[in-house]
């Protein structure tokens, strides 16, 4: 393995990483210590993307020249679909749906990447890489499965909550490998939330947030990783995303939501949820999938 693909499957790592933690953190700005509600998900998920959008903005500045007419329509695509719209379904959806579930549906957006690069951008695949992809599922699957876990009926609206986010994905992916793939990774992340930051404060935006920050015992913690969770898990972990997608191929790079189980599953660990042996093997089935679709993808054309 050369140097530069062992560093793509290290970010990739490191990206699965970060959004596998980002389920914890949306419980922690939106529960506090006793299960109670804190946080409303409209402003945790708002918040999230004007914090992430103003910290990016060095970023915009010095990648303002690749800011053309014509780039502007795809990075609305990115900032709206990519990255606002899935942060309030996935913040509502977390009301309604353990994280194991999210975690578990997140897996589903290779298969939209794939469905909508096959269907609006012509892109090509192979079959090695539908394999890698059900398996990956497969394993996803494995991962989320906690026995005793009961299904209410409101997870079903939850569920389907994640699965359109999942569908938002697939279509940012494409945009940003075949539409903004002249545009460096960090000006394609910092110009898409740049563009957002100001809807989002005036959807998001309550003077009680504030107040309920410093005055609830819980407050601070939940505010804070509102922040960590814009900066690091949208802001710094989506210049990476981009890079990934630009270096290798979409299909790739968004295998990553294949990784974020074993992260939310370690999670749950430390968070003294049971660690089976059926966890472990649900582990080496995704990382045999994601094998299976960089092998695919080697002898793919690109489009």
């Amino acid at each position: 393995m050369g140097t530069a693909k062992a560093a793509m499957w290290l970010a990739l790592l490191v990206l699965g990483f970060i959004w596998g933690s980002s389920f914890i953190l949306m419980k922690l700005a939106l529960f506090d210590t006793q299960g109670q509600p804190l946080f409303p998900a409209l402003e945790v998920a708002m918040g999230r993307i004007a914090i992430a959008g103003v910290a990016m903005l060095p970023f915009a500045w010095k990648h303002r020249a690749h800011l053309t007419g014509a780039s502007i329509p795809w990075l609305l695509v990115v900032g709206g679909l990519g990255n606002m719209v899935p942060a309030y379904l996935f913040t509502t959806a977390q009301t309604l749906v353990p994280s194991s579930l999210a975690g578990m549906l997140n897996a589903l957006t290779p298969l939209f990447t794939l469905l909508v690069g096959v269907a609006f951008f012509r892109s090509k695949v192979r079959g090695l890489q539908v394999l890698g992809l059900l398996v990956g599922m497969v394993g996803a699957f494995i991962l989320a499965f906690q026995p005793g876990t009961q299904v209410a009926p409101d997870m079903l609206w939850g569920a389907a909550r994640v699965v359109m986010a999942t569908a938002c994905y697939g279509v940012s992916v494409n945009v940003i490998r075949h539409q903004l793939g002249h545009i460096p990774p960090a000006g394609v992340a910092s110009f898409a939330l740049g563009l957002m930051a100001l809807p989002a404060l005036l959807l998001g935006w309550s003077p009680s947030a504030m107040d309920l920050a410093f005055s609830h015992p819980d407050g601070m913690r939940g505010l804070l990783s509102v922040v960590v969770l814009a900066v690091v898990g949208t802001g710094l972990a989506l210049i990476a995303f981009n890079r990934i997608i630009q270096r290798t191929d979409a299909l790739f790079a968004s295998t990553v939501t294949y990784i974020i189980p074993l992260f939310a599953t370690f999670w749950g660990w430390m968070d003294h949820e049971p660690l089976t042996f059926l966890h472990l093997v649900g582990g080496l089935v995704v990382l045999s999938g994601v094998w299976l679709v960089n092998r695919g993808g080697k002898a793919a054309p690109k489009s």
